[in-house]
């Protein structure tokens, strides 16, 4: 465990590397998983009435795990946001395999993503249409976090961007809901649209359970027992069984 002062001694020789003199002033925030430490700038000084800025601004923080000492940098927010960030990056670790997770991060989801308004935006756009489909709190959930990912696929080859590209709403354009309709009729499981698919195209669905199908026109399709299992196999590709009851 990383005492107060060992921190402080870290995060000294973090604040001067690469610079020379001596280790420049630095304070931490302290919270459960760590330090949030920076460099102290210089006061503002005043020359003939006139304030003069400091030579540099923006300077990063840096998180010390309390763990391990290990040494993070993160943007220059406030020292609670940056702790908060950081517990959140550290409870989606291993949350997605790595080549999952590097597309998901170059698509813009980070962990704590909260697309809410524009759900509620895309909801109230699309009332005539979703009509009668209830949305579930886990298909909240999904569209919540992953609302207006574009998520390219792994194709055969192993290159990213030669599969079919998955986009989860709200996304520009319209909804379909004709074929989660006949799904739930003929399931007897009421699901709700979350995006759609190139392949097909296709519409993607969720269940109340959070089980998430693929209506293809050829035929529906099982993804994944909850979003996290259907996001991973969406863009890692291959074959899906077809729906049945007795997925459920």
């Amino acid at each position: 465990m990383i005492s107060r002062d060992e921190a402080l001694a870290i995060a000294r020789e973090w604040a001067s590397s690469g610079k020379p003199g001596p280790a420049p002033e630095v304070d931490l925030y302290e919270f459960d998983l760590g330090y949030v430490v920076w460099r102290v700038l210089p006061e503002t000084a005043v020359v003939d009435g006139v304030p003069v800025p400091p030579p540099s601004t923006g300077y990063p923080r840096a998180v010390i795990d309390r763990e391990t000492g290990e040494v993070s940098q993160w943007t220059a927010l406030s020292a609670p946001m940056v702790a908060e960030d950081y517990a959140l990056n550290r409870a989606a670790e291993g949350r997605f395999p790595p080549d999952v997770r590097y597309v998901l991060d170059r698509a813009g989801w980070f962990p704590g993503r909260d697309v809410s308004s524009a759900v509620n935006h895309w909801m109230v756009r699309f009332a005539d249409e979703l009509a009668g489909l209830e949305c579930s709190p886990l298909a909240r959930v999904a569209l919540v976090e992953f609302g207006g990912l574009q998520l390219p696929q792994f194709g055969r080859s192993g290159r990213l961007g030669g599969g079919f590209m998955s986009f989860i709403h709200p996304t520009v354009g319209g909804v379909v809901t004709e074929a989660a309709r006949e799904f739930a009729e003929e399931f007897d499981n009421p699901v709700y649209p979350i995006g759609n698919n190139e392949d097909g195209p296709s519409e993607l669905v969720i269940d109340a359970q959070g089980r998430v199908f693929m209506l293809h026109w050829a035929d529906d399709f099982f993804v994944g027992p909850d979003i996290d299992s259907a996001i991973v196999k969406l863009i890692r590709g291959g074959p899906m069984a077809e729906a049945s009851d007795r997925d459920w």
